[in-house]
């Protein structure tokens, strides 16, 4: 079974915190820096089981990724998680009006608490 997962975080620390937590709860992790990056994974992956995708990225913003995404066939059923430090309302009924499955605040969840909302929807 293809449990993969798509990380798109511009924080080196944090990408690689979570690329961690996630191997070690048995995922493969496809992982990106950049916006561009970022929605070219999408692009590849659209068998991927959710795609973490943070919303202030260098070079394409999260939201044009996440509408990009959804507006092609190819990757419009791929889940999509937003990972942010922005919690205003405006960012997240964006995101949420664009298919994203969830908006996740980063500074209110654990990376362990991360992998188990990921569980969560991979079930």
């Amino acid at each position: 079974m293809n449990q993969k997962v798509l990380l798109v975080e511009d924080e080196f620390f944090l990408r690689d915190l979570y690329t961690l937590m996630l191997q070690k709860a048995g995922y493969t992790v496809v992982a990106a820096a950049d916006g561009l990056e970022g929605l070219s994974i999408g692009q590849q992956n659209p068998d991927a089981k959710v795609m973490l995708l943070d919303v202030m990225l260098p070079k394409m913003h999260g939201i044009d990724i996440l509408k990009n995404l959804k507006n092609d066939a190819k990757t419009k059923s791929l889940p999509i998680i937003m990972l942010s430090n922005l919690s205003e309302e405006g960012v997240i009924q964006e995101a949420l009006s664009n298919g994203a499955i969830a908006y996740l605040v980063k500074v209110s969840f654990t990376p362990q608490q991360l992998v188990e909302k990921i569980e969560e929807i991979v079930q």
